[in-house]
């Protein structure tokens, strides 16, 4: 598979010093946001998955612009597809983040 191809071999060792032990753990963070952002794109291909847009995230959810880039950021949702400077989230995070999000 193509991610496999990307992801091996980060390992920390004893013999690696505090600034490379600290280098491959954020290394490791985001080999694991890849993983998942092919994983995404993989059942993106797969499946027909309804997608809502940004302002209907917010406007769901009840958050401000600002939120909903710094639950992203934090990741808490992830951008499904990104066309024409809008972003498109998959209904079912929407509604994940709604329920952690509201209770």
């Amino acid at each position: 598979m193509r991610k496999n191809r990307f992801l091996r071999g980060l390992f920390i060792s004893p013999g690696h010093s505090f600034a490379q032990k600290l280098i491959l753990l954020e290394l490791m963070a985001t080999k694991r946001k890849l993983a998942n952002y092919l994983d995404l794109r993989e059942q993106m291909e797969q499946e027909n998955v309804l997608l809502r847009d940004a302002d209907y995230v917010k406007s769901y959810v009840g958050i401000s612009t600002e939120t909903l880039y710094r639950l992203q950021r934090d990741g808490y949702i992830c951008v499904a597809k990104r066309t024409r400077n809008k972003r498109f989230f998959r209904d079912v995070d929407v509604e994940r983040l709604r329920t952690s999000y509201r209770g």
